[in-house]
Formats: C-alpha cells, structure tokens, sequence
C-alpha cells in the first residue's frame, strides 16, 4: 500500500511538471517580445478587452497583439495553436518546441509573419524565435 501511494505521488509530481511546460510569461529580449501563455485553459485575460480570456498573446515590439484563439495540439515538448493579430488582419499556425534549457522555439509555419518593428519600420519576425521565462 505504502508502495502504491507513493508510486501515485511521483507519478501526479509528473504529470504537473510537464503539464506546466506550455504555461508562464515568456520573454524575447532580442525582439523585445512577450509572451503569455496558459495553452492548458482559456485563462489569460485579452488585452484590452474585459472579461474576454484567451489561451496567451504575444506583443511588444510587434504588429499589434497577436491572442491566442485557438489551441490545435499539445503534447509533451510541441505545442501548435492558432494565433490573430488583435486588428484581425492576420492570422498565424505557431509551433513552440521545447529547446535547450528549457526555452521556448517558437516557429510561423504559414506564410503570414508576425510583424516587428526595425528602425521604425515593419519588418518580418524571423520563422523562429526563442523564448526564455
């Protein structure tokens, strides 16, 4: 009995440290880019809008805010979801993956680019971009 208790402890210590993998405030410095992320619950308050929750945003030094709608698949270390510029201009799939150290790889899989800002300038956010907490 001892034995199963305990093998039922680390197992739930498992699953909430993986379930946490896809959930925090993640930064680019070189971007200068935020990102909120809950992709486990519509949690996190829109931006700007009340009583409107999404699964996370990215802005910053972006084209807008880019929310989060929709979550197509989560898995242990890759997450793709559905992502609006908050004018409703674009849209874009995003792929995060798990990289070294525990950053975030965030990779545009469409044709659409987030946008960033050079120079005073709209230019093209590179495929991938990481992330750290």
């Amino acid at each position: 009995m001892k034995r199963l208790s305990i093998l039922f402890l680390m197992l739930g210590h498992f699953i909430m440290a993986n379930a946490q993998t896809f959930k925090g405030s993640f930064l680019n410095e070189e971007y200068k880019i935020q990102m909120e992320l809950n992709l486990y619950a519509d949690s996190i308050p829109v931006p700007g809008i009340d009583d409107e929750m999404c699964y996370g945003y990215l802005r910053g030094n972006t084209n807008g805010t880019w929310v989060i709608l929709k979550v197509i698949s989560v898995e242990k270390n890759k997450a793709v979801f559905r992502a609006s510029c908050d004018n409703g201009s674009d849209s874009q799939n995003v792929e995060l993956t798990v990289g070294e150290g525990g950053k975030l790889v965030m990779r545009q899989l469409k044709d659409a680019y987030i946008k960033t800002v050079v120079n005073k300038k709209y230019a093209k956010l590179p495929k991938t971009v990481e992330f750290h907490k």
